[in-house]
């Protein structure tokens, strides 16, 4: 069965940062995992990095899979 809707669409800001050499890490929260039969399936999702004027540094497309047992 193939689902075509999107479940949630979130945005943050990271703000501006001043180079330097050691890199920055930014950890997103943590978010629950939905369960019960309506969420099971396979999943396809999007990670974009742009900045104010739109201009896109990063895309990650990625996918997922909700089951019952593994």
């Amino acid at each position: 069965m193939v689902r075509d809707f999107a479940v949630d669409q979130s945005r943050g800001m990271l703000g501006t940062f001043a180079p330097q050499r050691e890199p920055y890490v930014h950890t997103l929260e943590e978010e629950t995992t939905p369960s019960g039969v309506l969420a099971r399936g396979v999943y396809t999702a999007k990670l974009k990095f742009e900045d104010d004027d739109k201009r896109r540094h990063m895309e990650l497309n990625y996918s997922f899979e909700i089951r019952k047992r593994w």
